[in-house]
C-alpha cells in the first residue's frame, strides 16, 4: 500500500498536459520568465483503454514510433496504470520527452483525439466460452464508453478488443458514435499476415505483394485471392485455379497461417499482444500523416456488398486524421462474395446476442 502511494506521488510531481507542468516549486522557477500573450497548442493526444498486455504493447509502440507526446493509459486497477505509466516516464529521455499519464475514472481522458480501447474480458475460470466473454466484454464497455465519448466528442475510436468486430459495433451503439471514426484494426493484421506468406513463399520482399484478407477479423475472414497481385503482376493469371480446392500448388494451404496465427502464438504465450500493437500502431500513424492511406479496417459497412443490415466487417478503407473517409468495394469473384456473406452472417448472429 506504502509503495503504491509512493509511485502515485512521484508520478504526480512529475506530471504534466501540455502547457502546464504540474511539479514542486523549486528556486529554478525565478530564471524561468513567461512571455505575456503565449498560448501552447494542445499537443496529439491519445488515451489507451485497459493496461493489460495488449493495452501495454500498444502503449510502447505509440511511444516508440513518436507518434504522440501526450499518452493517457485508462484502467479502473489505477495502481497497475499508474505503474505503467511511472515506467514508461523513466524511459521519456529515449522516447521524445512524452507525457504519459494514468487514469482511473476517466477525466484525464478528455479532449482525446485518439481512443484505444483493448479493455475485456478473458476466458479464464468459468468464463471459457467466446459469447461469454463477448458479454462480459459489452458490460465493461457500457461502464466506460458514455464518459469517454462526452469527454473527447471529437475522438476517433479504435476498438481491438475480441471479437473486434462485434465489440466495435457494441461501442458504435453505446457511445453513439459515428461509423466514420469509430472502427477495428480487424483485418488490418489478417492482411499482414497473407502478404508476408505469400512474399514467403515466393522469396520476393512483403511491400511487392498486394492483396486483401476482408470480413471477420476471426474464422471467417476471406482470404481474395483475386486481389493478389505481386510485382503488378496479377497471381490469378499465373496460377490456375488459385486458392481453390482444384489449385494444384495448393496456395489454400498458407490459409491456416492466416486465420490461426493468433491462436497458435496464444497457445505458447497464453496471448497476443506485439503484432496487435505494431499494427494498431502502423493505424495511428496512418491517422497523423492523413494522406488517406487505404487500411482494410472495419466497421459498419451496411448498404455495400449487397448487405441490406448493419454489420461491421473489415474492407479496404482510406484512414484519414478523422477516421474514415471512403470505404472501398472490391470487384470480387462469386465464391469470394458468397464467403463475405457468410462471415456477415456469423458476425449478424454474434450482434444479436447481444444483451443491451
Amino acid at each position: 500500500m506504502m509503495a503504491s502511494l509512493w509511485v502515485r506521488r512521484l508520478l504526480t510531481s512529475c506530471d504534466g498536459i501540455g502547457n502546464k507542468l504540474v511539479r514542486a516549486a523549486s528556486s529554478f522557477d525565478s530564471v524561468m520568465k513567461p512571455l505575456e500573450g503565449f498560448k501552447p497548442t494542445p499537443s496529439f493526444k491519445i488515451t489507451v483503454v485497459g493496461s493489460g498486455q495488449v493495452g501495454t504493447a500498444v502503449a510502447a509502440f505509440l511511444l516508440a514510433r513518436n507518434l504522440t507526446k501526450n499518452l493517457v493509459i485508462h484502467d479502473v486497477k489505477y495502481d497497475l496504470a499508474t505503474s505503467e505509466a511511472l515506467d514508461f516516464s523513466h524511459a521519456s529521455a529515449f522516447l521524445g520527452n512524452p507525457i504519459v499519464r494514468a487514469c482511473g475514472d476517466g477525466n484525464r481522458t478528455k479532449n482525446s483525439d485518439v481512443i484505444i480501447i483493448t479493455a475485456g474480458a478473458r476466458p479464464s475460470g468459468k468464463t471459457r466460452s467466446r459469447l461469454d466473454v463477448m458479454h462480459k466484454t459489452v458490460e465493461i464497455l457500457k461502464s466506460v464508453v458514455p464518459k469517454l465519448a462526452k469527454l473527447s466528442p471529437k475522438a476517433v475510436f479504435i476498438v481491438i478488443c475480441n471479437p473486434a468486430d462485434v465489440m466495435t459495433f457494441a461501442v458504435q451503439r453505446i457511445g453513439n458514435l459515428e461509423k466514420h471514426r469509430c472502427f477495428t484494426t480487424g483485418c488490418h493484421l489478417d492482411t499482414a499476415r497473407f502478404r508476408y506468406l505469400i512474399a514467403k513463399r515466393l522469396k520476393v520482399p512483403t511491400s511487392d505483394v498486394k492483396g486483401y484478407v476482408i470480413g471477420e477479423h476471426g474464422s471467417t475472414a476471406v482470404p481474395v485471392w483475386s486481389s493478389v497481385t505481386v510485382g503488378g503482376i496479377r497471381l490469378s493469371d499465373i496460377v490456375k485455379d488459385l486458392g481453390t480446392a482444384k489449385d494444384a500448388e495448393k496456395w489454400s494451404d498458407l490459409v491456416d497461417g492466416i486465420l490461426n496465427a493468433g491462436v497458435h502464438v496464444s497457445k505458447a504465450k497464453g496471448y497476443t499482444n506485439w503484432a496487435v500493437g505494431l499494427t494498431t500502431s502502423d493505424v495511428v500513424a496512418c491517422m497523423l500523416q492523413n494522406t488517406g492511406k487505404v487500411c482494410c479496417v472495419g466497421t459498419d459497412v451496411k448498404g455495400l456488398y449487397c448487405l441490406k443490415d448493419s454489420v461491421v466487417l473489415s474492407v479496404p478503407c482510406r484512414v484519414t486524421a478523422n477516421g474514415i473517409s471512403h470505404i472501398m468495394e472490391l470487384p470480387l469473384t462469386e465464391d469470394e462474395h458468397k464467403n463475405l456473406l457468410k462471415s456477415a452472417d456469423t458476425l449478424l448472429s454474434a450482434q444479436c446476442s447481444l444483451k443491451w
